[in-house]
């Protein structure tokens, strides 16, 4: 590990909670922008005929602004998506309106196997090169981690009613490229204290976080 990477301890995973009034006007700003932007952009679909009629300078002008609405729109819906689940893994967040979507869709079967396959696609132990993979993951993390996400995997399928809490976190743990499975500038008590509080949360167990290997117990 370089220097640069050693010296940057402030680094976790997950990060620290977000005040919870900051969090709710930040997302009620961009559901504002983008039930704005959606609506321009169908004002603008309806001038489209008109337009046609009038001029091609009007036509340029209001198609220019119908497109550029509906790239603000789904800009701002897949950052407000994105936002959700980093919101979802904070216990506290759990009775937010905008969350409840969010969490029933995590307990859903389909999703509790397309991350269980996700866990043991990641503890491989031959990870398969890919072309435009920009985060690749820590192969040595992986090793010292493989029987926590295979456990992990096998808990995820088995259990009907999760805690979507620990699911959202199992999600970003997979997902983002912050994570300790693809950041070396985090810790990798990280993922192992990650993954102890997912399967306690999904089994209903005492948490208990497995020193690395090489480390005290």
């Amino acid at each position: 590990m370089s220097r640069q990477n050693a010296e940057t301890p402030h680094l976790r995973f997950p990060n620290d909670q977000p005040d919870r009034t900051a969090a709710e006007q930040s997302l009620a700003l961009l559901n504002n922008w983008r039930f704005g932007s959606a609506a321009t952009a169908i004002v603008m679909a309806g001038l489209l005929p008109f337009a046609v009629a009038w001029h091609l300078t009007y036509l340029a002008a209001i198609a220019a602004a119908m497109i550029g609405a509906v790239i603000l729109a789904l800009g701002c819906h897949l950052v407000r998506e994105r936002r959700l689940s980093t919101l979802a893994i904070f216990p506290d967040f759990a009775r937010l309106p905008d969350l409840a979507g969010n969490r029933k869709r995590l307990q859903r079967t389909r999703n509790r196997w397309a991350l269980a396959d996700g866990l043991r696609r990641t503890a491989a132990p031959n990870q398969p090169p890919r072309r435009f993979d920009c985060c690749p993951v820590l192969t040595d993390r992986v090793a010292a981690a493989r029987s926590e996400l295979l456990e992990l995997a096998n808990a995820l399928e088995q259990t009907r009613n999760p805690d979507p809490t620990c699911v959202a976190l199992i999600h970003e743990l997979l997902t983002n490229g912050c994570s300790p499975l693809y950041n070396p500038n985090l810790p990798a008590d990280d993922l192992h204290t990650a993954l102890a509080r997912a399967r306690a949360g999904i089994t209903n167990q005492p948490i208990v976080v497995q020193a690395a290997e090489g480390e005290p117990r």
